[in-house]
This record gives structure tokens, C-alpha cells and sequence, in this order.
């Protein structure tokens, strides 16, 4: 059977792996699996290769990330802690910066311009759900920051530990405000993961930029 010269890894599973690998191993982890994959995609099918690089990718960002909790545990609980002392500031702070405008520039109901009030009570409330996600995508990626190279770790458990709690306070009756909705919960943790995705990968640049001596 013909098989094309250069079969390429799913581009997912590679992004994935990336994201999970230690700066040190930021060259052999995925080397080694595009050797393994490249070996297997020759002597099988091509689909048979790329599904063992799923399952390869899977085990490997597994043990990355068990690695990463033994290595420095109180590094990523502290880490954790501190966004957690964040997001009280972070869910306000949207909210204040609102009030403040409305302050400064108000709309009343009795205005001369109607379409003009009722444009800014509809936008109102969507800047303060869009500020409710780009406050966490921030705190992620402070989070991240202190996590130092162990930025997704960091990022997914606070995404955990806070899904856990809102799922306590929901069980004793104390959802507080907005948070019981899926889409305001799923949407704070994917924001949190963000951080550490765009933390990650400024960081993965700066690495990979040659120092002044080479240059």
C-alpha cells in the first residue's frame, strides 16, 4: 500500500503534549514520540498510528502531570490558594467598573435619545458576563505566573477545586449569584485554563528565543 512520505501526528495530541511537557524536555518528549509514530506509520496503517499517538499522548501527559505534583506540590497549591483570594476581586471588579461609568456618564430611563437607554441597559449586563470571563483568563494567568513552569497544572486545578466548591455550596443550598448556571461555570473554568495556555506559551517563545551571546 502507498503511503504518503511524510506522515504527520495528529496536530492535537502534539499541541497537547506541548502544553504538559517541562521546558528541559520541551525537545526529547516529542521527539521521541514523532520517532515512535513516524517507525509505526511506515510498517502500518496510518490510522493505526495515529490512534496509537492518542493513546501514547494520553499516558504520557498523565505521567506529566503526576510528575509535576510530586515534584512541587506546595508550589501549585500555592498557587491554587492565591487564585482562589483572587476570584472574590475578579467577580466584583467588573460589576464596580460599571457603576463607576454609569456614574460618570448617566443613562436615565426618561432620556431624550430611548433607543440610546435602551442600547446601553442591553449592554450593561454583557459587559459585566464578558468581564466576568476575561477577570478569570487574568487570574489564570497570574496563576500561572506563580506557578512558574508548571502553569497548566496550576490552572486545572483551580478550575477543579472551584467546580468542587461551587458543587458543595450548591448541595448545602448556597449557590450564591450566577454561578449554578453550566454555561457562567464551564465558561470561568475553560477562562482559567486560558491563562495558562497564553502564560505557557509566551513562556515557550521566550525559551525558544536565542540569548544575546548567539545573536
Amino acid at each position: 500500500m502507498t503511503k504518503p512520505s511524510v506522515v504527520q501526528p495528529p496536530r492535537l495530541a502534539v499541541w497537547l503534549v506541548n502544553l504538559f511537557t517541562p521546558y528541559e524536555q520541551a525537545e526529547s518528549i516529542p521527539g521521541d514520540l514523532l520517532e515512535e509514530f513516524s517507525d509505526l506509520a511506515l510498517k502500518s496503517e496510518v490510522a493505526f498510528a495515529r490512534r496509537w499517538y492518542w493513546r501514547q499522548s494520553v499516558k504520557t501527559i498523565g505521567h506529566l502531570i503526576l510528575s509535576g505534583f510530586r515534584s512541587a506540590p506546595w508550589t501549585i497549591a500555592g498557587a491554587v490558594l492565591l487564585g482562589h483570594l483572587l476570584l472574590p476581586f475578579g467577580f466584583i471588579l467588573p460589576e464596580k467598573i460599571i457603576v463607576a461609568v454609569l456614574r460618570i456618564f448617566p443613562v436615565y430611563p426618561n432620556y431624550d435619545h430611548k433607543n440610546v437607554y435602551e442600547l446601553w441597559m442591553f449592554w450593561v449586563p454583557l459587559a459585566i458576563e464578558i468581564g466576568w470571563i476575561i477577570a478569570p483568563v487574568i487570574i489564570g494567568c497570574i496563576v500561572a505566573v506563580v506557578a512558574k513552569a508548571r502553569e497548566m497544572l496550576a490552572t486545572m486545578m483551580l478550575g477543579l477545586s472551584f467546580l468542587g466548591l461551587r458543587l458543595v455550596a450548591i448541595i448545602v443550598n448556597r449557590p450564591g449569584r450566577v454561578l449554578t448556571r453550566p454555561d457562567i461555570l464551564l465558561g470561568l473554568i475553560a477562562a482559567f485554563v486560558i491563562g495558562g495556555v497564553i502564560v505557557r506559551k509566551i513562556r515557550s517563545a521566550l525559551s525558544r528565543r536565542p540569548s544575546p551571546a548567539h545573536c
